[in-house]
């Protein structure tokens, strides 16, 4: 069972719209929804939009209620052991245009980075900014990710302690991916 503070949100909260939203929020389907959404490092009302849509239509819409939904999934996620990574991250949907990206407190966030010449040659670092690279081949950014899932799928990282011990001790881990697929 999930607690709820709603501080400034406490009369939304109390209103018939504001107990169908936490009882929405905290079904057992909508809470894993937020967890895989924040797995893959992706703002947690991502997992939910169609469902909250499908539920309460035009009254989402509304910012004090898109707010209010913020709140309630910061405090359900916090209550699962997830923290806050960032805020304001930019969602191209609707009906959020800005939401909250959580990530669990263990992990650690790294940096890819692929060979220009063979896109399935790639270097995992701790630093976007003055990264230490292998030399002799012209990199460029691919992708940010910290959530183990990500790692596992993307990039073929099954121990992602060990992926930290290489980067702590020699600045970077180089892998190659796989092609998933190959044509008939």
């Amino acid at each position: 069972m999930f607690a709820y503070s709603p501080e400034k949100f406490t009369s939304l909260y109390e209103s018939d719209l504001g107990q169908h939203i936490w009882g929405f929020l905290t079904r057992p389907e909508n809470v894993a929804r937020l967890e895989t959404a924040s797995e893959l490092s992706k703002p947690a009302v991502e997992g939910i939009e169609e469902q909250l849509l499908t539920e309460f239509r035009e009254e989402v819409l509304a910012d004090r209620v898109k707010q209010m939904v913020g709140h309630m999934v910061r405090q359900i996620l916090e209550q699962r052991d997830w923290v806050l990574d960032q805020s304001d991250v930019k969602v191209q949907s609707v009906p959020f245009s800005k939401a909250a990206r959580y990530r669990r407190p263990d992990w650690f966030t790294f940096h890819a980075f692929r060979n220009a010449s063979d896109p399935r040659d790639v270097v995992i670092t701790d630093r976007r900014q003055n990264a230490p690279l292998p030399a002799g081949v012209r990199w460029t950014y691919y992708a940010t990710f910290a959530s183990p899932l990500k790692a596992a799928v993307a990039f073929g990282v099954r121990d992602i302690r060990q992926l930290r011990q290489q980067v702590h001790s020699h600045g970077y881990q180089r892998v190659h991916i796989e092609r998933m697929l190959r044509r008939a």
